[in-house]
């Protein structure tokens, strides 16, 4: 950069004419002025008719170059009538607008590493250097990737507006070379095979090499050191020392340099501890090192091992045995002292909270549940509880709050048994009398005290008033105020143990909007994303609602990548440019699933139709989704979806418009469904659907959905005659419009401790919507979760369901008219656990076939029901680790013929009765994995029903199920009512 000032003189006036003194009676820029005039009235002060002095001149450049906006500027004088005209020649600063790559890319590195790896940060100055740094840098990582022959061309392309100028790297990436024998020196101690193995750098058996990326390298010398790790040398050390490339063969030639170590055994001393215990909290083998800090941390996390088993003296200390034939050992001496057991846990003196406000945040907790049978105790957790508690005091206004302990090794007389009685001496509560916020010009005074943690009347804390300095910054922040500054002060207001607190602030410079700068898009419509900006030209800059616009184009789903920042961000400018650059997502994505139910259930394509309880069976599931996202440009996104097992064949096709009429959180999905299920044991169903949805988050926490459908359903495959009724196997048209309304309130949905979980699914099948059968459903739900100590939940769940047909076909009932598909169905995993899949409720007890004619012999498949009623309570506890959990469960409930048969009778009057409430209880197993849920359940029924089948009768017996199903693509429902 450089500056000047340049005095010309024309025509009759002498070298020695002084300009300086005269009026300016003009001003020009050359080229076109860029500022916002605002910030060139702040940092150019030289207006017409003022007098030319050379210091004006000079601050006026030092002023315009503290903008950040030019790269170069001279100022020029003239003489102008009986004035002088100045002018400022500048050279504008350019700014860097996006950073892409195009061309022959061979991945990886993929995009965002090409524009990460560049350094090149949107909205900062460029500058050439910087670019010819970037070029470097990206050629170092396509080496390092094996492509040595690639070229890349930085592209330069000015911007309309702002001064951006958008990069684009040409990349031409070549070949890339393939690794070959390694070379291998230093103190190896295992053969070059087994090192060439462990790299992975070959391909077993076929003996190929593979081609060259960073990942494969670094992995490559991990596997090695993974393999000496095996082998107990905890502090080998593998180099790479360089990759030597061949052009003319495209290979590269890893050179490793290894010092293998010897072989390091850790054992434990007077105590038994086995190895796999030492390998999980002896962090030199998660290091794959040996050092004192490791070995001091190993110390501890045994001492936290064995006070977790009630060893609470445990003193646990270690020696270094120098290496000697190969072999360094590690000892750790463990004086494990007396075993004990945190009987009692006592909290006095507290009269501001209670015992449980308390004992949340506390790590000491008595002996009792399964996990802690000794109790949770150790000196260092003792003082920990004591500063909590104290820090609790001390922010609820208890300055002087002081918490003490007493511990009893021989609670009642018991050897072992250990009590820890806390004190608490609250001391007087400190109250604020005043709050005074001074400074305050340009927002809301009266805002901002509302919203102050520390009021009047109120308890006194430091800690209240941290979080008032946080949120009056917060609030200027997000205003446009970035240098604001705050202080806090307060004394005692003369009054015992009341205080004044003083909030004095400063509120610096105000930045405004310049205008907000989108770029990047090629296939998605501008006014989509324009929609979704709320800052425009004028408005305070905001970096809160700038991030959280950033965050709503996340949320779109369609862009793999959203920069935000504020051009020019160290000028000394009050109006900035906010510049979005955008990196669209691939419109093509790809998720399959694969998961498997071990059940009882039967298929209605069984050819044992003995058995119409069905039998303990295996089923394969696979899944896929195919998406289209962005399409046409507008955010909608077409969906195919499918689902293949020997109990269900689905396929669907969607389409997704979502902020259906630009209302947040409404969204519009078309979609027609084919639906093939086996899973009633009685019939197999057909259905193809077209429907229209319309959801509606109306708050968190509250979701509505409605919906309206037309299906066509058909039974196929019926085994018993009572259902070989021309109208009952004939396909049915179905118009029905429905509502759905979900609340959901849990802490965790995948995995909830405490909440609530209700839902309401009302439908209506009706003439006036092309129906041929016409009636109402129902199904309620509502499931609450409770916390019972830390790691108990007792979780309860009850669904109510019913079916009101009316305006029956001639020839059938009110129950009859329903569909088969369309009946509730009930029983497995889901619902009753006393049941086998979909064999609650009624079952064929024998019918006439025909009105006034001969009863058919009863069968005893299942028919399904018009209403449902269950009610699922399980105590959820921690069984072994983090990842598996115990369940103790109690299900009770049934699927009913109609709304009045609804029953809780205890027992069965006799085989052709099923409506009454059946009973099980039971025990289970969660166990979460990476790649999916395994869940266990044994369910013993207790009053199970039972039921003539082909004349001989059978008892539905208790079921054990046991699921698994990997995480796998949604999709809709499924076409029965299957609670």
């Amino acid at each position: 950069m450089c500056c000047g000032i340049v005095l010309l003189c024309s025509g009759a006036l002498a070298q020695s004419t002084n300009l300086e003194g005269k009026r300016v009676t003009q001003i020009v820029y050359v080229p076109a002025q860029i500022l916002h005039p605002d910030d060139l009235k702040k940092a150019q002060p030289i207006q017409v008719g003022d007098t030319l002095r050379r210091s004006s001149v000079a601050d006026a450049i030092d002023g315009l170059f503290a903008t950040g906006r030019f790269d170069d500027i001279s100022a020029e004088v003239e003489p102008s009538g009986d004035g002088v005209l100045l002018r400022f020649v500048t050279k504008p600063m350019l700014f860097v607008g996006g950073v892409s790559s195009e061309g022959k890319i061979n991945r990886p590195p993929n995009t965002g590493e090409v524009v990460s790896t560049a350094q090149l940060t949107l909205g900062t100055p460029f500058r050439q250097e910087d670019l010819d740094q970037a070029v470097r840098r990206l050629q170092r990582l396509y080496r390092v990737n094996g492509l040595y022959e690639a070229q890349v061309t930085p592209e330069l392309e000015h911007g309309d507006v702002a001064q951006q100028m958008f990069i684009t790297f040409r990349i031409n990436s070549g070949k890339r070379a393939k690794y070959e024998m390694p070379g291998i020196s230093g103190e190896t101690k295992l053969s070059d095979s087994t090192i060439l193995r462990a790299t992975g750098w070959r391909i077993p058996l076929i003996n190929w090499w593979r081609q060259v990326t960073n990942a494969r390298t670094r992995n490559g010398v991990k596997g090695v050191l993974a393999k000496y790790g095996k082998q107990d040398r905890l502090t080998a050390k593998v180099e790479l020392q360089k990759l030597d490339y061949d052009p003319e063969r495209r290979r590269v030639k890893p050179q490793l340099n290894i010092n293998a170590g010897p072989k390091v055994k850790v054992q434990a001393i007077e105590a038994k501890v086995s190895k796999r215990v030492l390998q999980r909290y002896v962090p030199i083998y998660q290091e794959r090192t040996v050092d004192n800090d490791l070995l001091v941390e190993g110390a501890r996390n045994l001492r936290d091992y064995f006070q977790g088993k009630g060893y609470y003296d445990v003193d646990v200390d270690f020696r270094v045995h120098p290496p000697a034939n190969d072999l360094e050992v590690i000892d750790y001496v463990i004086a494990q002292g007396q075993r004990y057991r945190l009987a009692n846990l006592d909290i006095t003196g507290n009269k501001y909270f209670d015992d449980e406000t308390l004992r949340e945040r506390m790590f000491m907790e008595p002996a009792g549940t399964l996990t802690i049978r000794h109790g949770r105790y150790s000196e260092a957790f003792r003082k920990k509880d004591e500063e909590n508690i104290k820090n609790l005091y001390q922010a609820n206004g208890f300055r002087d709050a002081k918490v003490t302990s007493v511990v009893d090794r021989n609670y009642q007389g018991k050897a072992g048994s250990v009590s820890v009685s806390v004190r608490v001496d609250e001391g007087p509560q400190w109250i604020v009398d005043k709050v005074t916020l001074e400074g305050v010009t340009q927002l809301n005074a009266e805002n901002l005290r509302t919203e102050l943690a520390s009021l009047e009347g109120q308890p006194f804390s430091e800690v209240n008033m941290a979080s008032d300095r946080n949120h009056v910054l917060t609030a200027y922040y997000s205003e446009g105020f970035p240098s604001t500054s705050f202080r806090a002060a307060w004394q005692p207001s003369g009054v015992p143990n009341h205080v004044n607190i003083l909030y004095s602030v400063t509120e610096g410079a105000r930045q405004y909007v310049r205008d907000v700068i989108t770029t990047g898009l090629t296939t998605t419509r501008q006014s989509i994303v324009d929609r979704r900006i709320t800052l425009s030209a004028g408005d305070p800059l905001s970096p809160l609602q700038q991030t959280d616009i950033q965050k709503q184009f996340y949320d779109m789903g369609i862009f793999a990548r959203v920069d935000t920042a504020i051009e020019n961000p160290e000028g000394t400018t009050d109006h900035k440019y906010v510049l979005y650059n955008f990196e669209e997502a691939n419109r093509y994505t790809l998720g399959l699933g694969l998961g498997a139910q071990i059940a009882r259930f039967g298929s209605a394509n069984s050819a044992n139709l003995s058995s119409p309880g069905g039998a303990t069976g295996f089923s394969p599931q696979a899944s896929f989704n195919l998406s289209r996202l962005n399409f046409l440009g507008l955010g909608h996104t077409v969906s195919l979806r499918g689902v293949y097992s020997s109990l269900q064949k689905r396929g669907s096709i969607s389409y997704l418009a979502p902020r259906f009429q630009d209302v947040e959180g409404r969204n519009i999905t078309v979609a027609l469904l084919y639906d093939n299920s086996l899973d009633v044991r009685t019939f197999s169903s057909q259905r193809e659907e077209a429907s229209v949805q319309i959801s509606q988050r109306f708050s968190k926490s509250t979701t509505g959905l409605f919906r309206l459908a037309y299906r066509r359903v058909s039974v196929g495959n019926v085994v018993i005659p009572v259902l070989l009724i021309p109208q009952l196997v004939q396909p049915v048209r179905l118009g029905i419009i429905a509502a759905n309304f979900a609340q959901d309130r849990r802490d965790d949905p995948g995995n909830p401790h405490r909440g609530v979980y209700n839902t309401a699914d009302i439908s209506f099948a009706t003439k006036y919507l092309g129906s041929q059968r016409d009636f109402t459903r129902v199904l309620l739900r509502n499931a609450t979760y409770h916390q019972i100590g830390r790691r108990v939940v007792l979780a309860r769940q009850t669904q109510f369901g019913v079916i009101t047909p009316f305006n029956a076909p001639a020839g059938l009932t009110d129950q009859q008219s329903v569909p088969l598909p369309e009946r509730f169905f009930g029983g497995g995993a889901e619902s009753l656990r006393s049941f086998p899949y979909n064999q609650a409720g009624p079952r064929d007890v024998g019918a006439p076939l025909v009105p006034g004619g001969p009863s058919s012999q009863a069968t005893g498949f299942p028919l399904g029901g018009n209403a449902l009623i269950f009610n699922n309570v399980e105590l959820r506890f921690p069984l072994l680790g983090a990842n598996i959990q115990g369940v103790l469960f109690h299900d009770m409930g049934n699927v009913y013929s109609t709304l009045r048969d609804i029953s809780f009778r205890f027992h069965q009057r006799d085989l052709q009765d099923f409506n009454y409430t059946v009973h099980a209880a039971g025990f289970g197993i969660r166990y979460r994995t990476p790649i999916g849920p395994v869940r266990g359940d044994l369910s013993y029924s207790i009053n199970p029903p039972s039921y003539l089948g082909f004349g001989e009768p059978q008892p539905i017996c208790c079921s054990a199920i046991r699921m698994f199903r990997q995480a796998s693509c949604p999709h809709s429902a499924s076409p029965h009512n299957t609670a």
